[in-house]
């Protein structure tokens, strides 16, 4: 630019740092008694990430879900420790959902505020993130969750 003081490649350093947003589009995952990978960054096989990333929650919609017998279903949050590789991805919380009952509200957030129970817990996260559904038995058949996840990586 004439007269400023950025340069091409001073902006291009600049967009390498900003956040770009990922996720949020609609997913679906058919449930199948095995602990399944909801939302994982980075990919099991990257980790550590190269790039610290913004991890706004995942949302997953139960309209319709666990009225089957038994079908109740755990979402796990994990958060790799201080360490490379799935081996040091550690448990931070675990909630069931019971079959018993739709749970209140219908769609929810995760990992969730203790505070509020209804709003995600967003956080900043340098090595890695994972978050799991497991279905305890099959019921009355296989549920299939609805889902959705926003995140956002610097510099990609």
């Amino acid at each position: 630019m004439r007269g400023g003081a950025e340069t091409l490649e001073s902006l291009d350093d600049e967009l390498d740092a900003m956040l770009d947003l990922a996720g949020g589009d609609a997913l679906t995952l058919v449930m199948d008694g095995n602990e399944q990978i909801l939302y994982e960054y980075p990919a099991a096989a990257d980790m550590p990430g190269s790039h610290p990333f913004f991890f706004a929650g995942l949302k997953i919609d139960w309209t319709g879900l666990n009225f089957g017998a038994g079908e109740n279903t755990s979402i796990r949050f994990y958060e790799l420790v201080d360490g490379v590789g799935v081996a040091n991805l550690r448990l931070i919380s675990t909630e069931v959902f019971l079959a018993a009952a739709l749970p209140t509200p219908v769609v929810t957030y995760h990992p969730r505020n203790a505070n509020t129970d209804i709003q995600p817990t967003p956080g900043y996260y340098r090595q890695g993130v994972r978050i799991t559904a497991q279905q305890a038995i099959a019921g009355g058949g296989w549920n299939t969750l609805s889902y959705s996840r926003i995140d956002g990586v610097r510099g990609t």
